[in-house]
């Protein structure tokens, strides 16, 4: 066998996959958790030396867990959830924790980035609006909150990039995954110097860009010992979570739309030109593939919800599941406002509190799980609809990936509430296997490897589809009625 293994990093743990790439098989799979650090209201950060030891133990599990002569594997590769970054030394030491995702300290710099550079032109740039969670604003604030510690950077490292860094000590950032962080001017796939320049961030401190699957070094001795692998096995440049976990799913095909339900769901779609559309606004980034880029909607908490019900009630997903799909179409009459069915810098900017709508004594969990389903899939038919008004020709098809993938309940509501095919690609861990493409070489792995692309078809039911349509709309009208009414709640507080 010759083996392929993969990192992949998000903001509450990692997953690590080990893939044959003679039957592309996926031959291990562990988990592992970590927990973010939260300081203070808006500071979200995460702690680099604990979570490494976390990913490393995670990783040596993986390797036991296949049994195979370390000689055996032919790389690694990695990937991280995109905009968390951490700023290090010259010897690549943290300068501190690093800072996550939803960390919002950079909230009091986003009307000065927006006037030192534009608005039209931050996103014509970047492909990204202007908002506090991402990188650039962040940056700002250490440039003028933390001087001192800003002289003494000399790397900033996007969360893949530090994955890169500490196993084969390259210093390297890649363009899908450096794409989210509003550094980047994707249509050339490059720092984006000027608009830098005028944000008072200097570009040196920005790593050499390498594209996805090329090869940055060997594996460092002491991490090679402590996950039980050879000095200097091949580390190949790995790419955002979204982008690896989509060709892992479908390949490089530009023909499917590709929605990973997991935490958040994003919904990404594969473009031969920058799809920098300033009335629809998808966040656009760099593709793995150099000629191609992604433009993506996100209706963000989703799955996280039904981790909430699954918390409050102790019953696990598929109970929850099978309750779900006991209750009537509309669930009764229950409706959870948690996903977003609108995008948009205004939209995402102010998205009112998660809200159960209708709900009475005679309600049970099956009712409220089967809303939190259908919220999801209501606010992806509304961010669906926005995409493919980009009329970019050649979209046929639409994957559903991740846990929702792996539900047959899930797969076809969605299909009904679209009223189109969706296919699961019925892979479990989609991230190993775009891992392992990248190591590999290669955008399809061949048509009869046996462990891939054993795909579930779901057709939508009509009948039923009429009957969701007007819910749809009724979802979106409930969500705009919230988001008007805490908002002008808001404006009387202050």
């Amino acid at each position: 066998m010759t083996l392929a293994a993969t990192i992949d990093a998000g903001g509450s743990g990692v997953k690590l996959g080990v893939v044959c790439l003679e039957t592309w098989r996926v031959l291990a799979t562990v988990r592992r958790e970590y927990t973010p650090l939260v300081r203070a209201p808006g500071l979200y950060e995460w702690e680099p030396d604990r979570w490494w030891a976390v990913i490393e133990s995670g990783l040596a599990e993986a390797v036991a867990e296949v049994g195979a002569p370390p000689s055996q594997y032919a790389g690694l590769t990695c990937t991280g959830m995109r905009i968390p970054f951490v700023l290090v030394d010259a010897r690549c030491a943290p300068l501190g924790p690093g800072v996550l995702a939803p960390d919002a300290r950079g909230r009091g710099y986003v009307a000065e980035v927006r006037s030192m550079i534009g608005s039209s032109a931050l996103y014509a740039t970047t492909g990204h609006w202007s908002a506090p969670h991402f990188g650039l604003p962040k940056l700002v604030w250490f440039a003028r909150e933390q001087p001192s510690l800003w002289a003494r950077t000399r790397w900033v490292l996007q969360f893949c990039d530090w994955l890169l860094e500490r196993l084969c000590g390259a210093v390297l950032s890649e363009p899908s995954s450096a794409s989210m962080s509003q550094l980047l001017d994707v249509s050339h796939r490059e720092w984006a110097q000027g608009m830098l320049e005028a944000a008072g961030i200097d570009s040196a401190r920005l790593p050499p860009l390498a594209d996805a699957g090329s090869l940055a070094g060997g594996l460092r001795p002491a991490v090679a010992k402590r996950v039980g692998l050879l000095a200097g096995t091949p580390v190949h440049v790995g790419g955002g979570d979204t982008h690896v976990s989509s060709v892992g799913a479908v390949g490089s095909r530009d023909d499917v739309i590709v929605i990973v339900s997991g935490t958040t769901t994003p919904i990404m779609m594969t473009t031969r030109v920058p799809a920098l559309d300033a009335t629809v606004t998808p966040l656009v980034s760099a593709h793995l593939r150099p000629g191609r880029w992604a433009a993506e909607t996100n209706v963000s908490i989703s799955g996280a919800m039904l981790g909430w019900l699954r918390d409050l009630t102790r019953l696990d997903y598929p109970v929850l599941e099978e309750l779900a799909e006991a209750s009537p179409l509309g669930a009764r009459g229950v409706l959870v406002a948690a996903a977003n069915p609108e995008w948009g810098e205004s939209d995402w900017a102010h998205v009112p509190p998660i809200s159960l709508v209708g709900v009475t004594p005679g309600h049970g969990v099956g009712d409220l799980a089967r809303a939190v389903f259908e919220s999801t899939a209501h606010a992806v038919a509304c961010n669906l609809a926005r995409l493919e008004s980009l009329n970019e020709p050649g979209v046929s098809e639409v994957a559903l990936t991740g846990r929702g993938g792996q539900s047959p309940f899930a797969g076809q509501l969605l299909a009904n509430v679209l009223g189109r095919r969706v296919i699961a690609p019925g892979i479990d861990n989609a991230s190993a296997l775009g891992g392992a493409m990248l190591v590999a070489g290669v955008d399809e792995p061949p048509t009869s490897a046996e462990g891939i692309r054993h795909e579930r078809t779901f057709e939508p039911d009509l009948e039923l589809h009429a009957a969701y349509a007007p819910r749809t709309r009724l979802y979106a009208e409930t969500f705009a009625r919230l988001r008007g009414a805490f908002l002008d709640q808001a404006a009387v507080t202050l």
